[in-house]
């Protein structure tokens, strides 16, 4: 079987998939953050404020009209459930990028488990809810789930 080094195209991808699951928590902890301070009251004021020119030029603007809709329909009767659910979706997806990058033996063993009970409840939620984005980020799951059960078999390859 084929050795790969640190320093090949997998690894490459197994870190820049990190840093990207890095900055999905990083955000996920500033939308909790921006829930518990109240922007949910002022996402609309924001929104309209945003897209202001983009609708005077053109009211029928694709992406201006689609953002105005989302940002009126956002649920305002669950926020403590959603601070702490992109809390602590957030604080795991840093925690276990964390772990990976600094190479904790356990870490590529946890990352897959967290990652599959997230992929079981997204299906879930996809299945009671419905919803693309629920399916895209499942299909992103299973990648980044792939890649790291790659990079875990050529780690032990490497090792004596």
């Amino acid at each position: 079987m084929e050795r790969r080094s640190p320093g090949s195209l997998n690894h490459r991808l197994f870190v820049v998939t990190l840093l990207a699951k890095g900055a999905l928590g990083v955000l996920q902890l500033a939308t909790a953050a921006a829930i518990f301070a109240g922007a949910v009251d002022r996402l609309p004021a924001l929104t309209q404020w945003l897209f202001r020119a983009e609708l005077a030029e053109n009211p029928n603007d694709f992406l201006a009209t689609r953002a105005m809709s989302l940002a009126g329909v956002i649920p305002t009767s669950d926020l403590a459930f959603y601070t702490t659910y992109f809390l602590a979706h957030g604080g795991l997806h840093i925690a276990i990028v964390v772990a990976l990058l600094y190479g904790a033996a356990w870490a590529h063993r946890a990352a897959v488990f967290v990652l599959w009970a997230f992929v079981i409840y997204q299906l879930f939620e996809w299945l009671t809810v419905g919803g693309v984005a629920l399916l895209i980020l499942t299909a992103i799951d299973l990648t980044v789930i792939y890649i790291t059960v790659c990079e875990q078999r050529s780690r032990a390859h490497l090792e004596p």
